[in-house]
């Protein structure tokens, strides 16, 4: 090479040492016929990471999560979804009911209950939820207890199944209060009330659903 024809032999030479020197540290092979960086090895695809499983419900995380709160003044002004989460057909369902439910007026309750069924996602932890409203601040809900899961830990399954029954019917009307009941073999095993004023501002993630229930004046039977 032109290069090396103005080198020196001293020069040549110290320069063939400084490649040696850099195969031993890299543990690759270097010749003096390599002027160019030798390209980086391509880096192996990874499949893309499937984000978690949602854990799936339970009597010791039941109570955790609940429905989105529908804010009925808010059907009441727009006809079309506002919260980025209804669908159009159930959100003009609200906006033709928000003034009678915001009125107070029970039947509009019902027919709410009824198309909304806030306690869906509950059926596979009792044997059967009735719901009533006997006047605009309050819903009543009793519920007929599981065996298996009484059994498996009574006060924990009471009072998990017991709150998320209020924070689903206390997101799905603008009542002040949720007053719950389990029965188990035509006797009642559990009753709370629950008020909207007692349960706001609580991190649900870090609630003892025994130690809240207890809190607002459960009875264990």
């Amino acid at each position: 090479m032109a290069e090396d024809q103005n080198m020196s032999m001293d020069q040549i030479e110290f320069m063939k040492r400084m490649k040696a020197i850099a195969s031993d540290l890299w543990g690759g092979r270097y010749t003096e016929e390599e002027t160019a960086e030798t390209p980086e090895p391509e880096k192996k695809k990874t499949p893309q990471e499937k984000p978690a499983a949602k854990s799936p419900l339970n009597i010791h995380n039941l109570w955790k999560t609940a429905d989105e709160t529908i804010d009925w003044t808010d059907a009441l002004a727009h006809g079309a979804p506002s919260d980025g989460l209804t669908g159009q057909r159930l959100w003009s369902f609200y906006h033709k009911h928000a003034e009678q439910i915001l009125s107070g007026n029970l039947n509009a309750y019902t027919e709410v209950l009824q198309k909304a069924n806030p306690l869906g996602e509950l059926t596979d932890f009792a044997e059967e939820i009735n719901l009533r409203a006997p006047d605009p601040d309050r819903i009543e809900s009793t519920f007929i207890c599981k065996e298996d899961l009484l059994e498996e830990d009574r006060k924990q399954y009471l009072s998990a199944l017991g709150l998320r029954i209020a924070r689903d019917l206390l997101a799905c009307l603008p009542v002040s209060e949720v007053a719950v009941r389990g029965e188990y073999e035509g006797e009642t095993v559990y009753s709370v009330t629950f008020t909207r004023q007692q349960l706001m501002h609580r991190n649900f993630a870090f609630v003892d659903p025994v130690a809240l229930a207890e809190e607002c004046g459960a009875q264990f039977i």
